[in-house]
């Protein structure tokens, strides 16, 4: 919807909502000797872990989970641990880069004034046909650049342990069971970032924030079908290592949402995410990606007038049961906020974005159906708060293919696991083989024998 931590607390007593993201520092445990301040496995066999505890707090300070205990708290007065953690991952990956990364150039509004006619009758006919007549040719040239650009890959999952696969994974024989690729469907990949914006903190690795929400959409050009797996946050995974010059280091296992924080903030954050759910995904490639910084909650939330939801649960303003349309700073407290005073605060917060996220869709679907202008309207409202690759005519031709073919929005299922009290983070451990039936539902279709 970049990230390291947001936090509100909705204890009775001391609930707190905060609206402003942390500075983006990151929590690693070394993979290194012991010499330095992190924490360190052994290599046989144990895995490194990453942590940063969420806050939806934007003051600049930066909370962590107390190592001791099953429970885990924020605490205001961390600063120094946070930056003593970060520190070591600096000395660990940190290389000096004399290049600057330069700054996304933000587009050119240009502006055109319209001379006079002397006769205002033909003016009042002729700018309505003109207007209208510029839409049509707008919106068929996007969409004709679009379908040359988007193509479903022809490759598969690779090969795994569950399963017999052929022809570079399009067939694949699971439990008796023959399944062919889905060739008409189109991956796409939208990661919710807990930073206010994108990039680095002082040009240091591990500062680009976390992608504290990643979901997966399957999108059937064919049928306009579409699929959606959400990826916890906090499942571990082999994610890559660079320095900030862009050199690979190596590989850590740590929670997925940190694969963006070893990146640049933008593009090869966002590559690092994909390369990670990749593996959770068997190898399933994704090339089409969107992320969102946090301040482009409320400006996508209100350009489609607000989302109606029913909170499942009490927690700050929101009481269980009473239905509210979120607008401004509501919808972002309502996706975000979570108690991270219990073990498991993250999974009722994804069982809370999963409900907005089904409501924000099928209302902006249902827009789109009685006037297509929304989805530029949309694009062009949430591009100053997104890093992505899908351009305005990938976009037109994805919206339009799939609401011809009249788009379904299927359920969004969330990968399964277990919540794991790890020494110091929890960690949350996928069911492998759960996952990989998740993916034969989602991109392959059954062979009939």
């Amino acid at each position: 919807m970049s990230q390291p931590n947001e936090h509100a607390s909705y204890n009775e007593d001391n609930y707190t909502e905060h609206t402003h993201p942390h500075s983006g520092s990151s929590h690693h445990h070394s993979s290194q000797s012991s010499s330095h301040s992190t924490h360190h496995h052994s290599s046989s066999g144990s895995s490194s872990h990453h942590h940063s505890s969420e806050s939806s707090s934007r003051s600049g300070s930066t909370h962590h989970h107390s190592a001791s205990g099953s429970s885990a708290h924020h605490h205001y007065d961390t600063v120094s641990e946070d930056e003593r953690k970060r520190n070591a991952l600096v000395r660990k990956y940190q290389v000096i880069d004399d290049e600057e990364i330069p700054a996304e150039k933000k587009p050119v509004r240009h502006h055109h004034s319209m001379r006079r006619s002397k006769k205002i009758w033909i003016a009042v006919l002729c700018v309505p046909l003109a207007l209208l007549l510029a839409v049509s040719v707008t919106f068929a040239a996007l969409n004709l650049i679009g379908k040359k650009q988007v193509t479903a890959d022809e490759s598969g999952v690779r090969e795994n342990p569950y399963s017999v696969t052929y022809d570079e994974g399009k067939t694949v024989v699971y439990n008796g069971q023959t399944y062919a690729l889905n060739e008409n469907i189109v991956t796409v990949a939208a990661m919710g970032v807990d930073r206010e914006e994108f990039g680095l903190t002082e040009d240091k690795i591990g500062t680009a924030g976390q992608a504290d929400v990643i979901l997966i959409g399957a999108l059937d050009l064919k049928t306009g079908d579409v699929q959606v797996l959400m990826i916890p946050r906090d499942s571990m995974v082999d994610v890559d290592q660079y320095t900030v010059s862009g050199q690979y280091v190596g590989v850590d296992r740590m929670q997925v949402c940190l694969s963006f924080a070893y990146g640049d903030g933008g593009e090869t954050s966002c590559q690092n995410v994909l390369t990670s759910t990749e593996r959770i995904l068997y190898g399933i490639p994704i090339h089409l990606y969107g992320a969102m910084d946090l301040s482009g909650i409320s400006t996508l939330n209100d350009a489609v007038g607000g989302v109606t939801v029913t909170p499942p649960e009490t927690f700050g303003k929101f009481i269980e049961g009473q239905t509210v349309t979120l607008y401004g700073d509501d919808a972002e407290a309502f996706v975000r906020s979570r108690n991270t005073a219990v073990l498991d605060s993250d999974t009722p917060r994804r069982a809370r974005q999963v409900q907005y996220l089904q409501a924000f869709v099928h209302k902006a679907v249902r827009a789109a159906v009685e006037d297509i202008g929304i989805v530029s309207s949309l694009y062009n409202a949430v591009s100053e708060y997104a890093f992505t690759n899908v351009s305005l005519s990938k976009v037109t031709y994805l919206a339009t293919t799939l609401l011809t073919k009249g788009v379904h929005i299927g359920d969004i299922r969330s990968l399964t696991g277990e919540l794991v009290d790890a020494d110091p983070y929890p960690e949350y451990n996928l069911d492998e083989q759960a996952a990989f039936e998740a993916v034969l539902d989602t991109f392959y279709t059954p062979v009939e024998a």
